[in-house]
């Protein structure tokens, strides 16, 4: 990029169904994915002769790594370079409804290839075409948020958490309403362990997550458990932006 602009200043930008669906990646994964979706939105405006070439060859530096997420140059390669190879090998679920409300399930990849180049310092990774819908052109039903504001998270299950409230957030904004998920929802898209019982997910993963995203965005997570019988089935979740917060920042 000749602007002179940090990766960390591009935006990361998923339709909705994605942002909610299983992923089972982890921390590192997550950083390189975000990184090559805020690449794309990097190229935004620059003249594009073939279709699609956006989502083809998406270059990732250790250098972009490091300065992206404050890790030590040294290691930024080694961390690509294993996010690259774990990345290749996962898959994404995708729950969708008929008009019937029949559940249907699409799995599909993030990438289709990927180079590696250690003496260079890059990977280079190629989204699949089933991924393409999911990261281009979207006009409604997305989430977008700066790189730098997730680059801060430290946990999975924050960083997680953080993109769930973010594509609810024009939900709560306009209708004032609380979403409701059940357990199994906040289980996929959180990624917790099939194990984890109610109260390990809320001390393991939720509350620690809207505790971290709460000291380093302006949204505001709250939540309310709701049950069927005695057990929490789920939980009624309410986004808001803190614009006082905004002010400071």
């Amino acid at each position: 990029m000749n602007t002179g602009t940090e990766l960390s200043d591009f935006n990361v930008t998923m339709s909705n169904k994605l942002v909610r669906a299983s992923h089972a990646l982890n921390l590192t994964e997550k950083r390189l994915i975000a990184a090559a979706i805020a690449k794309v939105d990097s190229r935004k405006g620059q003249v594009v002769h073939a279709h699609l070439s956006d989502f083809k060859k998406v270059r990732i530096t250790a250098l972009d790594y490091a300065e992206a997420y404050g890790v030590d140059p040294k290691h930024a390669y080694s961390d690509l370079k294993e996010a690259a190879d774990d990345l290749f090998n996962r898959q994404i679920t995708i729950t969708e409804y008929s008009k019937k409300g029949h559940e249907r399930y699409i799995k599909m990849r993030w990438v289709g290839s990927v180079k590696y180049a250690k003496a260079e310092g890059f990977v280079e990774l190629s989204f699949t075409p089933e991924v393409y819908p999911h990261l281009h052109m979207l006009k409604r039903e997305y989430t977008t948020y700066r790189l730098k504001n997730a680059a801060a998270l430290r946990s999975t299950y924050s960083w997680r958490m953080y993109e769930l409230a973010k594509s609810w957030l024009e939900h709560c904004t306009k209708t004032n309403k609380a979403v409701q998920l059940t357990l199994e929802q906040l289980r996929d898209t959180l990624e917790t362990p099939e194990s984890y019982r109610w109260d390990h997910m809320k001390k393991r993963a939720i509350d620690p997550a809207i505790k971290e995203i709460a000291t380093k965005d302006n949204l505001i997570i709250t939540y309310q458990p709701y049950k069927k019988g005695r057990a929490v089935a789920g939980i009624h979740l309410f986004v808001e932006e803190d614009e006082q917060q905004d002010l400071f920042k």
